[in-house]
C-alpha cells in the first residue's frame, strides 16, 4: 500500500465499518494482532480526527515504519 495524501484522503471517504476493516489489515500486514482490541465508533473517530490532521510530514514518518515493519 502507498501511503500518501491520496490514499489518506481515500481512507478518510470509507465508512466506518470499511476503515476498522483497513485498520486490522494493516495491522496484520504488520505483525499486529488487534483481535484483543473492541475498536468502537469512538475510537474510529479518533482515528479519523488525527488522520485528517496529519501533516506530509506524519505522513512520511508513518510510510516509511510500515514498510521497515512489512519487511520483517
Amino acid at each position: 500500500m502507498q501511503i500518501d495524501r491520496n490514499a489518506l484522503e481515500k481512507l478518510l471517504s470509507l465508512n466506518d465499518r470499511q476503515l476498522k476493516l483497513v485498520i486490522n489489515k494493516l495491522a496484520a500486514e504488520s505483525g499486529i494482532d488487534l483481535s484483543g482490541f473492541n475498536i468502537d465508533s469512538k475510537d474510529i473517530e479518533s482515528i479519523r480526527k488525527g488522520l485528517s490532521s496529519a501533516t506530509d510530514s506524519d505522513i512520511q514518518r508513518v510510510a516509511e515504519m510500515y514498510e521497515q515493519n512489512r519487511r520483517k
